[in-house]
């Protein structure tokens, strides 16, 4: 059973985080990116709220409080934001492969803000990622142009690279399900002006929008985060970094069986590229630092 349990959580993971995407372009069809971002971490909100009343060990700094905010800010408010105003334009499939990229934007980050060294085989990476963006964004409303659905989602991932340099040195003292509790539920705070919106948008929605609001906050949000938390801790944060790359297939097979959307060869072949610049990027980094080693 020991054996199992982690491999069940890798795969919940990423099975419920690749259904959040077919899941928002739905409920994006009716709601506002505001209100469907406080209905997803409405409930994570309150679970975190749980834990960090009755499960911290250690007392939380001013300093370190103040970048639990920044980190909630930035990678949970601001993150969904430009996700969502950005996927109402987008389809799943290729807002689900542009993401993908935020494991290159992590180094290109540590390269401008904090001046790490970011070798040749990461610049190629990222030029062939902007390159499989570029082809997406062909068929995709707006192209590349600024603030079109394609540079709003890519501008969410470097959100997320930059919330993982954030919030990196506080996993470290705090520990990787307390870190993630203070994030959300710091996070979530802004959206609080968009609850009176949300609880009425639910109650007047259908029973097929409440369904979907329901597992979006419940599934990918509030157990994906939890399963992803245990997968990191068992198989470390590179080994199970080379999972996430099942989410943008999945995304595309439950947006098609679910809600009957095929993607476009641009995008399959634009999400193609960008799966193998980040995987080949991390996969040869790796190989050098061994034989560096």
């Amino acid at each position: 059973m020991k054996n199992i349990t982690p491999i069940l959580a890798v795969f919940s993971t990423v099975f419920f985080w690749g259904s959040s995407f077919p899941v928002m372009s739905y409920l994006l069809e009716t709601a506002s990116p505001l209100v469907l971002g406080a209905g997803r971490f409405s409930l994570a909100a309150l679970i975190s709220l749980i834990w960090c009343l009755y499960s911290h060990k250690k007392k939380i700094t001013l300093k370190h409080a103040i970048r639990f905010l920044i980190a909630g800010f930035i990678g949970i408010f601001l993150y969904n934001v430009f996700l969502n105003y950005g996927q109402q334009s987008v389809s799943a499939g290729a807002s689900s492969f542009i993401v993908n990229c935020n494991p290159l934007f992590t180094a290109l980050i540590g390269f401008f803000i904090l001046k790490q060294k970011v070798t040749i085989i990461h610049w190629l990476g990222i030029t062939f990622c902007l390159l499989g963006v570029s082809i997406i964004s062909i068929d995709q409303e707006g192209g590349l142009e600024l603030g079109s659905g394609a540079t709003l989602i890519l501008f969410a991932a470097t959100l997320t690279a930059t919330y993982f340099h954030i919030l990196k040195p506080l996993v470290l003292i705090y520990g990787a399900i307390t870190s993630a509790a203070y994030t959300i539920l710091l996070g979530t705070i802004p959206m609080l002006f968009w609850f009176p919106e949300m609880f009425g948008f639910v109650i007047n929605s259908t029973n097929e929008v409440r369904i979907a609001f329901l597992w979006l906050a419940l599934f990918p949000t509030t157990i994906g985060y939890l399963t992803w938390t245990y997968t990191v801790g068992h198989y470390g944060a590179n080994k199970a970094s080379l999972f996430l790359y099942l989410i943008p297939p999945i995304s595309i097979l439950l947006d098609f069986i679910w809600y009957n959307n095929i993607p476009s060869l641009y995008t399959i072949l634009g999400g193609l590229i960008i799966i193998l610049s980040v995987s080949l990027t991390l996969f040869l980094q790796n190989k050098k630092m061994k034989y560096n080693v």
